[in-house]
């Protein structure tokens, strides 16, 4: 049996007793940090409740036969930041298990998607297209994902902007893009400097940081350390409004 479990947004804090309880009972424990950072402390907690944590590059993941072989012969738990099914990595790897014939299972928790436009104050529904931005490499410059926040600024829709991890290489360190990068994208691709512009570093952890301004000034918010988010609001609700004007204080 294979189980993916959520770790939530916060420490080892956050872990649901569903979660905890298949830790324990796991008879061996996997762990992937490039669909979103893994935190050391909720690592080092599993390893002091279940022993040795491996953890897996994007290609044993996506070409999961060892994750699969441990399901197969045992009870394997897969750790996931924030909730498991928010990454469509995720999704396929249960649709390979329905088709192998091994049972998955899945222990939801907290997600970055909803959190994010909550701690705002912005209302779920009036969200268009998540987008995320990619880290500029050569000459591969992705420009689809700014044409999905201008497309939701022009239809009134609520942005949630993503940014890029790089952690390819389980062993080093996840490269995190920050909010001020992504504000350079974004004004790279046409949208407006006086935009009105929401930022979030580290949601669900003690040392939370909200921010709202024109896009053109995130860079003085002093947000600290990734992970960061950007959301563009669209048309807002009066109490939404509210929300927004409280941070601005």
């Amino acid at each position: 049996m294979l189980t993916l479990v959520g770790l939530g947004l916060g420490g080892p804090e956050s872990l649901t007793q569903a979660g905890i309880a298949a830790i324990r009972e796991a008879t061996a424990v996997f762990a992937e940090g490039y669909t979103s950072p893994l935190l050391p402390e909720t690592l080092v907690w599993v390893e002091q409740k279940a022993g040795r944590v491996r953890l897996l590059s994007r290609a044993e993941v996506e070409q999961p036969e060892t994750l699969l072989a441990a399901a197969r012969d045992g009870d394997a738990v897969l750790l996931v930041s924030g909730d498991p099914l928010s990454a469509t990595t995720h999704v396929s790897l249960r649709i390979q298990c329905r088709e192998t014939g091994i049972e998955c299972c899945v222990v939801h928790n907290a997600s970055v998607l909803t959190a994010v436009a909550g701690e705002l104050g912005l209302q779920h529904y009036r969200f268009g297209p998540v987008a995320t931005l990619v880290t500029p490499k050569g000459d591969y410059h992705p420009l689809s994902p700014v044409k999905r926040v201008l497309q939701n600024i022009e239809a009134g829709f609520h942005s949630l902007v993503l940014l890029d991890i790089r952690a390819d290489d389980p062993a080093a360190e996840p490269r995190l893009m920050t909010a001020i990068e992504g504000a350079a994208l974004l004004l790279e691709g046409g949208v407006p400097a006086g935009v009105r512009t929401c930022a979030a570093a580290r949601v669900g952890r003690g040392d939370q940081q909200l921010w709202c301004g024109a896009l053109d000034e995130l860079e003085q918010a002093g947000l600290g350390e990734p992970p960061h988010s950007i959301v563009i609001p669209g048309e807002l609700h009066f109490v939404e409004e509210e929300a927004l004007a409280a941070l601005q204080e």
